[in-house]
């Protein structure tokens, strides 16, 4: 049984607990069972944009469904003010000047409720966790902060049409996906300034990997980053650039999966992101497990029900 599924709640996102990995459930320290769903969900979900893929991570809400492309929680923002941020201890402050981009969860009204650490800009990054700590997720100090009053238009390598491309792209693997320390798988992310962050560790969020991303092309299913340098950790392939080179990364969507563990408790549905011979995934979450739930017809406690199917159903085909 996926134990998140039914819904998601704020504190959850806030704590990290359903970021970009799979979510947690009593069965999280056991190595799993990856098995592939299908291929005919496989290319259902490949219809969606590969830009698309963090709306994945939403608020879902079946009895109010129209606002939750805009409750995802990796909006882009331009910050018209500085705002001061703190963690969940809200024992420290740090600053994010005005004209920082960040990606965060809205509240609907113009506020930012909370903030992507790993998403920043390298240089917010090292202010933000030198002040803060190793955390993920940063809260504006005051509710009435006005942090998202202005979305971020321009279309990078870090964001398209105000969402976050690949906020969090954990690596594929059978071992556990949380440990003591919380997740424990390494991952990549893209951060506000166009650079590629190798992570070593899932609860390791201060980026010591990382390069330039100088160019990057976009196909409906696939992104291609090219770095000014390697990044070890990430498979690259060196290419030819003017008279120099560039180092490649291509993330092609893959395989749609499920964790499975010896109690039949699975962490929802996940989607291979391929590079080269390198898999990392990303979560579906509520809405997706809704959607395939639908499609595969689940049945007994883990059926979707008729409302759910609708709801995620329309929600997914908007992000072709």
């Amino acid at each position: 049984m996926f134990k998140l599924k039914r819904k998601s709640t704020l504190l959850l996102m806030l704590l990290g607990a359903v970021v970009g990995s799979l979510g947690i459930t009593s069965a999280s320290a056991e190595k799993a069972r990856l098995v592939n769903t299908g291929r005919n969900v496989d290319s259902l979900i490949h219809r969606v944009d590969i830009r698309n893929l963090s709306y994945f991570n939403t608020l879902y809400n079946s009895t109010n469904p129209v606002p939750m492309r805009n409750n995802s929680r990796y909006q882009t923002y331009k910050l018209k003010n500085s705002i001061k941020i703190t963690n969940l201890n809200k024992h420290k402050k740090a600053t994010l000047p005005k004209g920082s981009v960040v990606a965060g969860l809205s509240d609907g009204k113009g506020n930012l409720v909370s903030i992507s650490t790993p998403s920043l800009s390298i240089k917010n990054q090292r202010v933000v966790f030198k002040t803060l700590g190793n955390w993920q997720v940063s809260l504006p100090v005051s509710k009435n902060n006005g942090g998202a009053q202005q979305p971020y238009t321009r279309n990078t390598a870090f964001s398209y049409k105000s969402s976050a491309m690949f906020p969090f792209l954990s690596v594929k693997s059978n071992n556990p996906v949380y440990d003591a320390s919380g997740h424990s798988l390494p991952f990549v992310s893209i951060s506000a300034d166009s650079q590629l962050v190798y992570h070593t560790k899932g609860s390791k969020y201060k980026p010591t990997r990382y390069a330039k991303i100088k160019k990057f092309k976009l196909t409906h299913s696939a992104v291609a980053y090219y770095l000014a340098k390697p990044v070890k950790g990430v498979a690259t392939k060196k290419v030819k650039s003017g008279k120099s080179h560039l180092y490649r990364v291509t993330f092609k969507m893959g395989r749609v999966f499920q964790m499975m563990f010896d109690n039949y408790d699975t962490d929802g549905y996940s989607l291979t992101i391929n590079n080269s011979k390198q898999d990392f995934f990303i979560n579906l979450h509520e809405v997706g497990w809704n959607y395939i739930g639908s499609i595969v017809g689940l049945t007994g406690a883990d059926a979707v029900s008729p409302v759910d199917a609708q709801v995620s159903t329309d929600y997914i085909q908007g992000l072709y």
